[in-house]
């Protein structure tokens, strides 16, 4: 897949606000008070969006598998997914996987 210049910058600025933002204030909350996640899991709303971040990290998963080919990036993406969320690692793979075809 061909990404423009500008689509790429795009690309990287969504997958550094995603990392620098939520991801960041989850840590935060994470480390300042832990029973947040206890509380999180046990509301029924926050779950379900845990449940629908689960099955859409499911389909990101099988389409870096179908663009690569290649279980160490599947296992990359799954790695980066939990370290900075589904929100930095999907364009944050659309990135990488552009500047290798090289636009």
């Amino acid at each position: 897949m061909k990404i423009a210049p500008f689509q790429q910058k795009i690309l990287m600025i969504v997958a550094v606000v995603a990392l620098l933002g939520p991801n960041a204030l989850y840590l935060y909350a994470l480390f300042k008070d832990p029973s947040l996640n206890v509380s999180a899991m046990q509301n029924p709303v926050a779950l379900a969006f845990m449940i629908e971040a689960m099955m859409l990290l499911g389909l990101f998963l099988w389409y870096v598998w179908i663009q690569t080919q290649s279980i160490a990036k599947v296992m990359t993406y799954l790695i980066l997914s939990f370290i900075g969320s589904l929100a930095f690692s999907f364009p944050y793979f659309l990135y990488r996987q552009n500047k290798k075809t090289k636009y």
